[in-house]
């Protein structure tokens, strides 16, 4: 009988969600999968993804796929959705109304999907399903004008918004939008493998920066921040990920400042287990970003146990229980970060897991469930 009650339960809350969910590789991808996962055990779930995101000249990597996930598909996802044609667009809404969903769940990070999202709002619209936007990032990282009005027209669509953060909600009521918010923090990315110790140990302190590399998320500014550091300070730093543009910039600009001897550069895309290693290694993960909504980092590295050195911008103070799972420091300021990274200590580093133990068991996939379906309850087309 309980059994009968759940699934009566389930039937009773139809939820559709469309996004990109593995194979395709991406902290987007990540999080959608991971909601998809969680949300599944709760309600009747549909969900859709795509057949092809990007045309190749617009992905500056190598790939947007998963290598290590080469013919596999997430069960139960219908991977129907073409960004570059539209008669798959119309196929898509189709399916959904069919669904008959008490909402549709939308991830947002780019005004790339303005066409897709306004059409697929417009049909929802008219068939009176309530479209609720994750908004990943409410504006994109490199702004412009036509970027913000476009980015306020899709979101304007909707009946309700789910964010990681209070920056991220203050985003949403400059641009004018007055629909429901819920905030809750980025979960703990809690599916990537245990590291089997493959990586040694270089020196008496390592540092990872990780993801891809963009202008905005300050690499240079950590480079100068480590040019700062006493000459006695025993420590190497790693960047792991593609660099979509300026690699020989970063590295002549690590020669000149003397430090070319303390970074290695893995300028790819690395797999989840080859990323486990670098997290194992490192006593601290830096991420010195000039603007942010929030990072998929930050979880990552909680879930391997380790600290991290954020600025102050976006939601990453959010995330941060300055002294205990972190730091933090202030944008485009080498100097702080510099004294920040001179107090590190691989001991310091090891002292703060309990804290972030803490934070592990609060920031959970279920928690976001259950926070989407609170605020699903509430939505009106």
């Amino acid at each position: 009988m309980p059994d009968d009650t759940a699934q009566t339960q389930r039937e009773d809350r139809r939820i559709a969600l469309l996004g990109p969910v593995l194979p395709f590789r991406g902290g987007i991808a990540q999080h959608t999968t991971r909601l998809r996962q969680a949300l599944d055990p709760l309600v009747a779930l549909r969900t859709y993804s795509f057949s092809r995101q990007y045309p190749r000249w617009l992905f500056p990597g190598e790939n947007d796929r998963d290598p290590d996930l080469e013919g596999y598909a997430e069960p139960g996802v219908d991977y129907c959705l073409d960004s570059l044609n539209p008669l798959t667009w119309s196929r898509t809404a189709r399916k959904i109304r069919a669904f008959g969903p008490q909402a549709l769940v939308l991830p947002w990070w780019t005004v790339y999907w303005a066409p897709l999202y306004l059409y697929l709002c417009s049909f929802m619209q008219r068939t009176g399903i309530p479209v609720l936007f994750m908004c990943h990032n409410v504006c994109d990282h490199e702004a412009a004008g036509w970027k913000t009005r476009l980015t306020r027209k899709v979101l304007s669509t909707a009946s309700g918004y789910l964010v990681h953060s209070r920056a991220e909600s203050d985003r949403l009521r400059h641009l004018g939008l007055q629909a429901p918010v819920w905030i809750h923090p980025h979960p703990i990315y809690d599916q990537f493998p245990p590291a089997q110790g493959r990586l040694p140990r270089r020196a008496g302190l390592e540092l990872l920066f990780f993801g891809f590399v963009r202008p905005y998320k300050g690499l240079d500014v950590l480079f100068q921040a480590l040019a700062r550091l006493p000459s006695g300070k025993d420590y190497r730093l790693s960047v792991v990920g593609e660099i979509w543009k300026g690699g020989d910039d970063y590295r002549a600009m690590a020669a000149r400042l003397g430090i070319a001897d303390r970074v290695e550069f893995v300028s790819r895309y690395v797999s989840d287990r080859e990323a486990a290693e670098y997290f194992q290694r490192a006593d601290a993960v830096v991420l010195p970003y000039r603007n942010a909504t929030g990072s998929g980092v930050v979880p990552v590295a909680y879930h391997y146990g380790k600290p991290v050195v954020v600025t102050r911008v976006g939601g990453l103070p959010d995330v941060v229980r300055a002294g205990e799972t972190g730091f933090i420091v202030e944008p485009d300021d080498p100097r702080a970060l510099a004294d920040v990274l001179a107090g590190l200590t691989p001991e310091g580093c090891r002292g703060m897991r309990e804290a972030i133990g803490e934070l592990k068991r609060e920031f959970t996939w279920q928690r976001l469930a259950e926070v989407l379906l609170s605020g699903r309850a509430e939505l009106r087309p």
